[in-house]
């Protein structure tokens, strides 16, 4: 059950650390992602299509950052 919110917060975490180093694409999928699963976590049954709009973020940060490579 702990690992759940241990998840939720090291995404927001490796956020922040992504914004320091200025990797904004990165930071947003990690944000996405985070917000994703709280809100999934946290939120009511009727915010579940906010999170699957979180995680389409998540996504598009991943395919952005393999097209860049």
């Amino acid at each position: 059950m702990i690992s759940r919110y241990l998840v939720i917060a090291l995404a927001f975490i490796a956020g922040a650390m992504r914004v320091s180093q200025g990797a904004w694409i990165e930071a947003a999928g990690l944000f996405g992602l985070g917000a994703g699963l709280a809100i999934l976590r946290f939120g009511r049954p009727a915010w579940r299509p906010a999170a699957y709009v979180f995680f389409m973020l998540t996504a598009l940060s991943i395919v952005l950052v393999l097209l860049r490579r």
